[in-house]
């Protein structure tokens, strides 16, 4: 159901549903284009020729470029969350679990042909996000207002953990949120320019038993 649809509270038409599935085709080309094109063959033209419709209908949806890159980077980590949220038991893990959950279901996702488009998609939004001058699309704010919240997740949970019990504490959860942050982004720009050397299974299963060590409430550190 669309956001527009939701906040009306009542039940989506026909026509809400191929407004949709019209959007969801132009988010589907804006990723693939960024992927195979980078950002400089994202253009509006481009994303409704890519989905099969109209350059009026990419207006329609997301009023400018700026506003569909906007769209593209809100659709992968709520993408992202939807699928974390989907798995058995995530509504009762502790706040360690959580973390743990996070970090592991990144390396799963990131293996996968469809969410690899979505991450290689990420990565040419935040090279660009550091390489224009002035940043007169606002691309800066916005993708690290993308990360702000993806580390801010992940805080909450390492508080939850420090409430709960599963984690140690004297943790610095901002501190621990960006190593968590910072240990993700790093595969996957590593992944993108040499997947063949970035063994996801096993840097994953190291990512994990690193933060069992460092989180873990009971675990002796010195």
């Amino acid at each position: 159901m669309s956001e527009s649809t939701a906040a009306a509270g009542r039940r989506p038409t026909r026509r809400d549903d191929q407004r949709e599935a019209s959007r969801r085709k132009l988010l589907d080309a804006a990723l693939e284009i960024l992927a195979e094109e980078g950002y400089r063959g994202l253009t509006v033209k481009e994303v409704g020729d890519r989905a099969g419709v109209s350059r009026g209908m990419v207006n329609y949806h997301f009023t400018s470029k700026a506003g569909l890159v906007e769209a593209v980077v809100t659709d992968i980590r709520e993408g992202f969350i939807d699928r974390l949220r989907a798995l058995p038991g995530y509504d009762r893990m502790s706040g360690l679990e959580a973390v743990l959950a996070k970090v592991d279901h990144f390396f799963v996702r990131l293996a996968e042909p469809a969410p690899g488009v979505r991450a290689r998609a990420l990565l040419v939004l935040f090279v660009e996000a550091l390489g224009g001058p002035g940043d007169s699309g606002g691309m800066q704010s916005r993708m690290a207002g993308h990360l702000n919240l993806v580390r801010t997740a992940v805080e909450d949970d390492i508080r939850r953990g420090i409430a709960d019990g599963s984690v140690r504490p004297d943790v610095d959860a901002v501190a621990q949120a960006f190593l968590v942050e910072s240990i993700a982004r790093g595969v996957l720009l590593q992944y993108q320019l040499d997947p063949a050397r970035t063994l996801l299974v096993e840097i994953g299963r190291a990512a994990h038993g690193t933060l069992v060590r460092g989180l873990a409430a009971g675990r002796d550190t010195g």
